[in-house]
């Protein structure tokens, strides 16, 4: 039966009888709580946490540097070979236990891979099988680690991570991408404070060219947490003995914790199945017979002292980190919780109450939501200003609301065209220059009609601004709570539904009421009809007549007899109906009165013209640009004649006036215009004052009303029904279990690192 046998069927024996259980002179009672807790704490963390960093040994070295004959001395079980292929194609995280009896088992993930592995030489066929299924069956490098636990009576206690050979140029069978990856492994690994580097390198090799020196170098600039390990000692030629005793004296690249010896198997002791057992034996011969090498000190040579010295390393830096490790895991508590406050739990251990105590977090927590919005909603928070973002945008859409509502009045050629239409389609047996009430409320309502747009675009637009700020005001306070989000969405839609519905029979309502009510012979309608006419006047560019008052005979439709009066010496002239005639009045507050309808005033020439273009010249000039055909006469001939006449009869102008009656129709257009926009004005002040107003008080006063008796209601919501209403969105909810397994992990392992640092205290003190 072979040695490997032998080992493997006689594990269940706590005494055997061969030359690898030198190793067991590394055990040491004290030390295993020291490396299951760590252990323990790694197999905890690993899938929740990589970043805590946990004391553990690395092993680096080049391909075909011997590193895995090493790790097979150190564990006596077989690791992969692979010829030219890669031997190493992921990190291997081995765990060596001393136990009385034998067992083998590999994970990768967390997952059990292959569990009571028959015997030592059987676990590298798996690592090999299973290596390769990570990288499909290629020359190329996995980040997964295979994790091989191994307990054995012959077994130090000692964890090692193997990382994959170091390579500087990938093969043709090789992954191109192979060496970078290597690289961040060892980014990875030798950049934690707690990892202590074992860097393998060849003896025979020059040591400045060690690309294991090279990257320890790199991540332990000072040789502190660096063991050298010098293999391959057979190889090394004659004469360059001495080169290499200076390396490990320490005299060329000098390392805190110096240079160790080993000569493990051969390539040819490995081709011919030499058990570890002789090997180590072999080992131990080699360093006695060697003239170079006998002189090192037995705790610096041999598989059986480096794995003692690993041991006490190991141990020494878990020792050393116990504080450290205490401290980051409470930092971590601390970034969890502040996680916790981000999703909106206070206190994550209310959580888990009771159902009871449960109810009242929920209800408390449900409340204290209602509250938020309704501070959010008006846009005020305890002693803070008013900064609600709806009001900023209403008076921006109501600014926008009155100036369109000024540009819908109909003006210049549209309202004389306008006027023009109606005066054909309300024509009736009065006389032809008669002012009828049926053309101004014609175009008037014409008017009315198309201020309908404008009217429900502002209608539109605030229900739009106030849906947003409502809309945003939720997701705000209420997007950790799906359920209880969708629900006050569902509330402020149907709110918003029917305040909308009720704004639509208020607009219908105010044009109705505007088109029953074209004209109230009222004072705002005489007040804006004075300032109409007021301003023409006042902006007319043509100069009052220079000559001496004359008297001339005016025929009127509606007044018999009617004087106009011109004077020199005035500026300003009006129109006053006084008993049959007309008299001057000076003073400006009379324009209050009615004005009286158009006049015919017969001129020179066979021109004639209206006294009201000296008072309105605006609307005279473009009534008659629009209208009538230009005048001819000159401006010197446009001289009214006026003469008196009795007040019983009107007289009838000679011939030779010459008075043209088509400017009748101009004259009338021209008191329409005067009377229309002064109607157009007043409406559209009406409703600048009232729509706006009556849509706040519907979309906003009264939607925020609403919402806060709804939101009122929703915090007495039955305890059978709270659970539902206050769940989390299923992505939270994930989160926060995330978060609740982690800290409780985190406050476990600070529970037995604290135990272990006790521990420890009485073993020192004892």
């Amino acid at each position: 039966m072979s040695t490997r046998n032998r080992i493997s069927t006689s594990s269940a024996s706590s005494k055997i009888e061969h030359p690898e259980l030198a190793l067991n002179e590394s055990y040491d009672e004290a030390i295993i709580p020291l490396l299951t807790t760590i252990d323990k704490i790694r197999n905890r963390i690993a899938d929740i946490d990589t970043t805590i960093d946990l004391p553990a040994i690395v092993v680096i070295g080049e391909q075909s540097s011997g590193k895995s004959s090493v790790l097979e001395a150190l564990s006596g079980i077989s690791l992969p070979r692979g010829g030219q292929h890669m031997t190493t194609k992921c990190p291997l995280e081995l765990r060596m236990r001393r136990a009385s009896t034998w067992h083998a088992r590999l994970e990768c993930s967390g997952r059990i891979i292959r569990d009571n592995i028959p015997t030592a030489h059987d676990i590298g066929q798996h690592i090999n099988t299973e290596q390769n299924r990570l990288t499909n069956n290629r020359d190329q490098i996995s980040k997964q680690v295979l994790l091989v636990n191994v307990q054995a009576s012959w077994l130090p206690n000692l964890t090692l991570i193997d990382l994959p050979g170091i390579i500087q140029v990938t093969s043709r069978q090789q992954d191109s991408g192979s060496v970078d990856i290597i690289q961040e492994l060892i980014q990875d690994y030798l950049d934690r404070p707690s990892t202590i580097i074992l860097a393998i390198i060849q003896a025979c090799n020059d040591i400045e060219t060690s690309a294991a020196i090279k990257y320890a170098k790199m991540f332990d600039p000072d040789g502190e947490r660096t063991i050298g390990v010098l293999t391959k000692l057979d190889l090394v030629d004659r004469g360059a003995e001495q080169k290499l005793l200076e390396v490990f004296e320490n005299k060329r690249i000098p390392l805190k914790h110096g240079y160790l010896l080993v000569k493990c198997r051969t390539q040819e002791d490995i081709d011919n199945n030499i058990e570890l057992s002789e090997a180590l034996r072999k080992e131990e011969q080699f360093f006695s017979k060697s003239s170079k090498f006998h002189s090192v000190p037995l705790e610096r040579r041999g598989c059986p002292s480096l794995a003692r010295f690993l041991t006490r390393e190991l141990v020494r830096n878990i020792k050393q980190a116990l504080p450290r490790l205490i401290s980051d895991l409470r930092g971590k508590i601390s970034n969890v919780e502040q996680q916790f406050r981000h999703l909106g739990i206070d206190d994550y251990t209310q959580l888990l109450f009771t159902d009871e105590a449960r109810s009242r977090y929920l209800t408390d927590k449900l409340f204290t939501a209602m509250q938020l919005f309704r501070t959010e909603i008006h846009g005020v928070e305890e002693g803070a200003q008013v900064n609600n973002p709806l009001y900023s945008k209403r008076n921006e859409l109501n600014r926008e609301f009155y100036s369109e509502m000024h540009r819908t009045k109909f003006e210049n050629s549209k309202l004389i065209q306008l006027i023009k239409s109606a005066m054909i389609a309300t024509q009736g047996p009065e006389p032809a220059d008669y002012i009828l009430f049926r053309v101004t409320k014609t175009v008037c309502l014409n008017y009315i009609k198309a201020i309908r747009l404008p009217m429900e675009q502002y209608l539109s637009n605030i229900l739009e601004r106030t849906n947003n700020v409502i809309s945003n005001v939720i997701n705000k306070v209420f997007h950790m709570r799906p359920n209880l989000l969708n629900q006050m969405h569902s509330i402020q839609e149907t709110i918003e539904k029917q305040l909308k519905a009720d704004c639509h029979r208020e607009l219908e309502l105010i044009l109705e009421m505007e088109e029953s009510f074209v004209y109230a012979d009222n004072p705002l309608y005489k007040e804006t009809l004075r300032r109409t006419k007021r301003i023409h006047k006042l902006n007319s560019p043509d100069a009052p007549p220079t000559a001496a008052t004359t008297t001339t005979v005016v025929q009127s439709a509606r007044i018999p007899y009617t004087a106009v009066n011109a004077s020199t010496n005035s500026r300003t002239t009006s129109l006053k109906r006084t008993n049959g005639a007309m008299s001057e009045d000076n003073d400006d507050d009379d324009l209050d009165q009615e004005f009286s309808p158009p006049v015919k005033i017969s001129r020179p020439n066979g021109s004639s013209t209206n006294r009201l273009s000296s008072l309105w010249s605006n609307l005279w000039t473009t009534s008659q640009q629009e209208i009538s055909e230009s005048f001819t006469s000159d401006k010197n001939d446009i001289r009214p004649t006026l003469e008196y006449v009795s007040t019983s009869r009107p007289t009838i102008l000679p011939a030779t006036t010459n008075t043209v009656n088509d400017n009748l129709i101009d004259e009338e257009i021209i008191e329409y215009k005067i009377r229309i926009l002064a109607m157009q004005d007043i409406i559209c002040q009406r409703i600048i004052l009232t729509f706006p107003q009556r849509v706040e008080y519907q979309l906003v006063r009264k939607q925020f009303s609403q919402l806060d008796l709804q939101s009122s209601i929703l915090s007495s919501t039955s305890l059978d029904k709270l659970d539902s209403i206050m769940a989390n969105h299923p992505e939270t909810e994930r989160r926060q279990n995330e978060l609740i397994t982690k800290r409780k992990i985190y406050e476990e392992t600070i529970k037995e690192l604290h135990n272990l640092e006790q521990h420890q205290s009485n073993a020192n003190t004892a």
